[in-house]
């Protein structure tokens, strides 16, 4: 039987906000700063007023989400760091 991981590590907030470089508006989202909750992993700071809360059943979405890279690679580094 393998360990638990630690949940400081496996476990990060996300942010939902519209992505302003596409139309129509998509949803793009980012990974949260555990050592700063007004900025993401790739160092976009986040806005409270422009978060957006998805449908949870997916209703009104014209396109995919997006997922942004930068703070996606950040994740993956951490949790692979993790595992040494």
């Amino acid at each position: 039987m393998t360990e638990p991981r630690d949940p400081e590590v496996a476990v990060y907030e996300m942010w939902a906000e519209h992505d302003p470089a596409v139309s129509p508006p998509a949803v793009v989202w980012h990974v949260v700063a555990k050592d700063d909750a007004t900025a993401s992993l790739c160092g976009r700071f986040l806005e409270p007023s422009q978060r957006v809360v998805p449908a949870a059943d997916g209703t009104g979405a014209e396109v995919p989400d997006r997922y942004c890279d930068p703070c996606l690679v950040t994740v993956r580094e951490a949790l692979a760091a993790g595992d040494r």
